[in-house]
């Protein structure tokens, strides 16, 4: 039996009541947040889900489908690290398109440097994953007629990560009415926090997240205009689980008339008893998961012993135990 050291309890209950303090939840502070939103001029709708008829004749022969991505990669040090990535765009009819890549750090260079940065290299990550997620992305909505397009996170980042294959999946969306929305699982913007009507909260607060935390009713999405910052694109804040943890989607500025009715059919898509996030979104990142075990076995298949020996592989890793 494993036998914990009682000082090293203490101070975890420390930390845990510290949290309490901090994040103390009262039915006058949900009321208060509530009047708060109003004051921000929050449209907070319920959402009910579009019927399964409604639906069909909203996509008109078209295909609902999501893209997700996976990274993971080896055990060692960096840069002694492979990475590996793997993105899938699927429809809920079966058609698809998967593609794939490889990094290794120290066969990067700069001129005639070695690129070993951490920085770097985590910029190249993002990049990489999110340039293959726009990719199949497009090559999935070349070929068949897809209507709505869901991408697992803010479209935003797609901008950021990779700004060359996230304008030529916009314009092709644009071009062929594909309506393309970015579903986020963690809210880590701060922009509530910054308004006017939640002066004072910035210190009891670190992201919106926290604050709208248990505070929409399952079933209800938000939608702020004076927080819509990100240039091209609006963004809601929804609750269509148990989770009282929010979670959110964006969508193209162009495309941005149709949020509501997006609701609805994220509404249907998304389990009630669930976390929030739409099923297809989750049937997608179980298929495309890089686990450590696949990781594992592609290494000792593919790679040579020495170099998995001299570069890949740590001590600790040889330990009897």
């Amino acid at each position: 039996m494993l036998t914990i050291n009682q000082d090293f309890l203490k101070k975890i209950n420390k930390v845990n009541q510290g949290f309490r303090q901090k994040y103390k939840s009262t039915n006058t502070d949900y009321t208060d947040i509530r009047h708060k939103l109003t004051i921000s001029q929050a449209i907070i709708r319920q959402i009910s889900p579009i019927t399964t008829e409604d639906l069909i004749n909203w996509l008109e022969g078209g295909l609902v489908a999501g893209v997700d991505g996976s990274v993971n990669q080896t055990k060692g040090e960096p840069p002694h690290v492979i990475y590996f990535f793997q993105a899938l765009a699927k429809a809920t009819s079966g058609e698809s398109y998967q593609n794939s890549d490889v990094f290794f750090p120290l066969l990067e260079e700069e001129g005639n440097e070695k690129v070993e940065e951490e920085s770097h290299t985590k910029k190249k990550r993002s990049h990489l994953l999110a340039k293959l997620e726009l990719e199949a992305a497009y090559e999935l909505i070349d070929k068949h007629k897809v209507k709505l397009l869901m991408m697992d996170g803010a479209l935003y980042h797609y901008r950021i990560d990779a700004k060359d294959a996230w304008e030529r999946l916009k314009k092709k969306a644009l071009e062929d009415d594909v309506i393309l929305v970015g579903v986020s699982e963690e809210i880590t913007t701060e922009n509530l926090i910054k308004t006017e009507s939640f002066k004072g909260l910035e210190k009891a607060y670190t992201y919106d997240r926290d604050i709208l935390f248990g505070v929409l009713n399952q079933g209800e999405a938000i939608y702020i205009e004076e927080i819509q910052h990100k240039a091209g694109l609006q963004s809601v804040w929804v609750r269509f689980g148990l989770d009282p943890q929010m979670t959110g989607y964006d969508m193209l500025e162009e495309q941005a008339e149709q949020k509501w009715e997006i609701a609805r059919i994220l509404a249907a898509l998304t389990p009630k008893d669930g976390r929030g996030i739409p099923l297809w979104l989750d049937h997608i990142d179980r298929e495309i998961r890089l686990t450590d075990q696949l990781v594992e076995a592609l290494v000792e298949q593919y790679m040579d012993t020495e170099l998995q020996q001299r570069l890949l592989k740590k001590k600790r890793q040889w330990r009897p135990y």
